[in-house]
């Protein structure tokens, strides 16, 4: 009798599908807003649970109102993305392994395994530049091949190749079409001596059979050799301009590329800034608005410039002089890369060297270290490649469904 009473109960249970059609049928619409502020692994899961599910995680719109959540949610509780760098065969090749950790401001002290790839032996990382990331996409810059990846739904593809060795490149979303770009220089001829003759070419991700193609003009002006572009809110790619190899072509400014009308402008500094100290200046980006890092002389602190995303608004004219807005001065010592202002007053993180630290506004100090690379746990455990491990790349993250393959 008792086995008979256990079979029945078994016969009863039904599965996720099966219960939510017992339920009064919900508006899409409402199903949407519940949906969009999952993560994307759960996503993912839940395209199986019916057709319906299926057909609206994988609609345009909802791709975009679930990244929309995504930010906000990150405005809250700040999400970096870890990208350790191997060292293969010193001196001059890196592991061709490349993996991805999420760490979450307050959630632990373990980094979460998003991702990790093996790519062929022969394509030698021989130089590695800083990853960058644009709405869950991070572009992965080596010397002879340019990667890209979407960690949380694990899509990785190699981007085929150029003109030539990639100089620098930069990703980001063009708000004319709503389709992400991938921008790479390169040299015209095979000599690095002046004077100089670089070329811009786009790809356009997503695209079926994409390729790259010549922008109209090239670059007015040299830009720094490895140095990842930085994408911000808008439609903007900005690049340093090399001044050390070249000083007398180079204006003291960031050279700008708009995503949408694919032109090149410049965008000078703050006028207040002493020109020589341009070894203390650190464009970066925070919270998806361009802003600059600068050390003050004998370590007396460090000011944030900002330009708002307003201004990306307006015309191409209007950016070429800011307006900058001195936004943060920070009691440090030294350059820092700004990864996020943590909500009610709770400071900034500050990454520099190995380490992520905690900047204290009301305090006026560093607060502490949150986050020191070489010692938090990693899930899964250190593989034996990490006693090799030179570097990091660390970002602000949001995760997001953005495909980066024709759909």
């Amino acid at each position: 009798m008792n086995m008979k009473k256990r079979s029945k109960k078994r016969k009863r249970t039904v599965g996720p599908a099966a219960a939510a059609a017992t339920f009064p049928e919900l508006p899409e619409e409402i199903v949407m807003e519940i949906l969009a502020r999952l993560p994307v692994k759960s996503l993912l899961r839940f395209k199986s649970v019916c057709r319906g599910w299926r057909a609206i995680i994988s609609e345009p719109s909802f791709i975009r109102t679930q990244l929309r959540c995504s930010a906000s949610r990150r405005q809250q509780e700040p999400s970096i993305l870890i990208n350790p760098h191997f060292r293969h065969d010193r001196p001059t090749k890196f592991s061709t392994h490349i993996s991805f950790y999420q760490w979450e401001q307050g959630a632990s002290s373990l980094a979460r395994i998003m991702d990790a790839k093996d790519f062929p032996v022969g394509h030698k990382f021989r130089l590695i530049s800083h990853y960058t990331h644009c709405d869950g996409l991070v572009l992965a810059p080596t010397i002879t091949k340019l990667y890209l990846f979407n960690p949380a739904t694990r899509e990785a593809i190699t981007l085929p190749d150029g003109h030539g060795h990639s100089h620098t490149a930069g990703l980001g979303l063009d708000p004319g079409t709503g389709r992400y770009k991938v921008v790479r220089s390169f040299y015209r001829s095979p000599s690095m001596d002046p004077p100089v003759s670089m070329g811009m070419e786009v790809l356009t991700v997503g695209e079926p059979s994409a390729r790259w193609r010549e922008t109209a003009v090239d670059p007015p002006h040299p830009i720094t050799r490895w140095r990842t572009a930085l994408a911000v809110n808008g439609g903007y790619l900005f690049w340093y301009m090399d001044r050390r190899r070249y000083p007398d072509d180079a204006p003291r400014g960031l050279l700008r590329f708009s995503l949408r009308d694919e032109a090149f402008a410049v965008t000078r500094l703050p006028e207040s800034m002493d020109p020589t100290l341009d070894e203390n200046v650190l464009p970066d980006v925070l919270h998806g608005e361009l802003c600059v890092v600068q050390a003050l002389p004998d370590k007396a602190g460090v000011l944030i410039w900002t330009m708002s995303s307003s201004s990306m608004d307006n015309d191409d004219v209007h950016l070429d002089d800011g307006p900058w807005e001195l936004r943060y001065c920070i009691c440090v010592n030294a350059l820092c890369h700004p990864l996020g202002v943590l909500p009610d007053g709770g400071g900034i993180l500050l990454w520099a060297n190995r380490s992520a630290h905690r900047y204290d506004f009301s305090a006026r100090k560093l607060a502490g270290v949150v986050c020191n690379l070489d010692r938090i746990r990693y899930q899964g455990g250190r593989p034996a490649r990490w006693k090799s491990v030179v570097d990091f790349t660390l970002m602000p993250y949001t995760e997001s469904l953005v495909r980066i393959t024709a759909a």
